[in-house]
Formats: C-alpha cells, sequence, structure tokens
C-alpha cells in the first residue's frame, strides 16, 4: 500500500509547461543561460541519487541527458540561445525520468496527461452543472479548480509528487460535482473529444519529426500512432475507459516526439 501510495503521488517534468513559453525566452540568452542551470542543478541530483542506488537503465538514461546537455552548452557557446534552450529541456526531461527511475516514481510525462485529463474534466463539468441548482456543487467545482491550479504550479515547480496527488483530487471533486447535479458525465463524448485532441497532437508531431526529428523522435511517434489505433479500435467497441487511457498514453508519446523535434505542445 505505501509503495502505491507513493506511485499515485508522483509527478510531472517541467518541460511540458517550459515548452509551451520557449519560442520567446529562447531568443534571451540570459534566460536559457539559467535553464541551463537548472538542468545541470537536475543531472547533479540524478547523479547523487544513482550513486546511493545503482541503476542501469536509469544510468543509460541520464547518460543520454548529459550528453543532450553537452549539446545544449556547445550551442549556447556558439551563440545559438533557441537550439541550446530546446536541447537543455530535452536534457533535463532525460534527467527527471532517470531520478523517477530511482525511485520507483512513475514516468513524469505520464502524470502530465493525468493533468491535462483533469482540466478536460472540469471544463466539462463546468459547462454542465451551470444551471445547477445546488449551491454545494458549484462551490464544489471551484474547490476542484483551484487545487487544479495548485497542482499545476506544482508541477511547474518540480514538486511532482503534490502535483499528482492534487490533480487526483481535483478530479475526484469535479465528478462528485457532478453526480450531485445528477448530470452524467458522458463517457463516449469524453473518449471522442479526447481522441479528436490526440490527433491534433499526432499531426503536429508528425509534422515536427519530418522536418527536425531525429531516431528517438520518430519511435515516440511511431508508438503514439499504435497506441491512436488500439484507442480507436477501443471506441468503435463500445469501451471508453480503456479508450482514453490508450489516448492518453498516445498524446504522451506524440508530445515528447513534438519536444524531442523542437516542437511546442
Amino acid at each position: 500500500m505505501k509503495r502505491w501510495f507513493r506511485f499515485l503521488t508522483c509527478a510531472v517534468p517541467t518541460l511540458a509547461l517550459l515548452a509551451i513559453a520557449m519560442p520567446a525566452r529562447a531568443q534571451d540568452p540570459g534566460l536559457v543561460q539559467d535553464e541551463l542551470v537548472r538542468t545541470d542543478m537536475r543531472i547533479e541530483r540524478a547523479d547523487e541519487l544513482l550513486a546511493r542506488h545503482p541503476n542501469a537503465e536509469a544510468q543509460l538514461v541520464l547518460d543520454n541527458a548529459k550528453l543532450i546537455q553537452a549539446r545544449a552548452k556547445s550551442a549556447f557557446a556558439a551563440h545559438q540561445p533557441a537550439i541550446a534552450m530546446r536541447l537543455t529541456l530535452q536534457a533535463r526531461d532525460a534527467a527527471n525520468r532517470a531520478i523517477s527511475m530511482v525511485q520507483g516514481l512513475p514516468d513524469p510525462e505520464r502524470v502530465n496527461a493525468q493533468l491535462e485529463r483533469t482540466r478536460e474534466i472540469i471544463e466539462r463539468a463546468r459547462d454542465r452543472i451551470g444551471e445547477c441548482p445546488l449551491e454545494r456543487a458549484r462551490t464544489l467545482l471551484q474547490v476542484a479548480t483551484a487545487m487544479e491550479q495548485r497542482a499545476e504550479d506544482a508541477a511547474h515547480e518540480e514538486r511532482y509528487l503534490a502535483a499528482l496527488q492534487l490533480t487526483m483530487s481535483a478530479r475526484e471533486r469535479a465528478l462528485r460535482a457532478l453526480r450531485m447535479c445528477n448530470v452524467a458525465d458522458n463517457a463516449r463524448e469524453a473518449a471522442e473529444r479526447a481522441l479528436n485532441r490526440t490527433d491534433e497532437v499526432i499531426a503536429r508531431a508528425q509534422d515536427a519529426v519530418s522536418a527536425h526529428g531525429d531516431d528517438a523522435a520518430r519511435q515516440a511517434l511511431a508508438r503514439a500512432v499504435t497506441f491512436q489505433a488500439e484507442a480507436r479500435r477501443e471506441f468503435l467497441a463500445d469501451r471508453f475507459e480503456p479508450c482514453l487511457r490508450l489516448t492518453q498514453t498516445a498524446r504522451m508519446f506524440a508530445s515528447r516526439a513534438l519536444r524531442l523535434s523542437g516542437g511546442s505542445i
């Protein structure tokens, strides 16, 4: 049980959040240098953990992070701040994955998918209970919204355990508000929206990988396409919960392919 609790309370990389603001930030050498320092700190943290708890698979991920960070520093020295920003974010993502592997925590990108799913549920709940006469339900949804914002803030600050714990609590409150107003969360509609959203991310990833993708990006994109195809098969069979899980996994890999190719989420 304790191990499961630790699994549930882990987290998401700041990479997805930073990538949103990347185009503007990447042109400022001072900000890029700050991000390089932050990545160095995460790599050092991973080194410390691996020194105490050796893990061959995590070591390979960390070694790759170091290689990418070295390329980022070379790009920065060559006055290529945008390239340096993209590479250092990739390196930090790999370092975070290594840390999670050593600590026995879930892949940070999976937590990012959980954050996104909670946002979608809260948006649907806001639309559906707008006319609900129960003040308690509306208050509960407000609490869920505030809690999800705290989860997003925790993710941005790399407080991964808190981020996942908060977003799961926010989702439970949003769903409870729906139940209080006797408003069903239509599983078919939710699955269809999620599939469409994933299709959009995959399409952007395909463009980015075609232009700038490496082998890792192409592999991530291939996995995204495979999972999305499985999700659509589940949808056609009216198995909506498995469909949601699969399409969220597909979106996670598509987002990874985008980042590896220098695109933004």
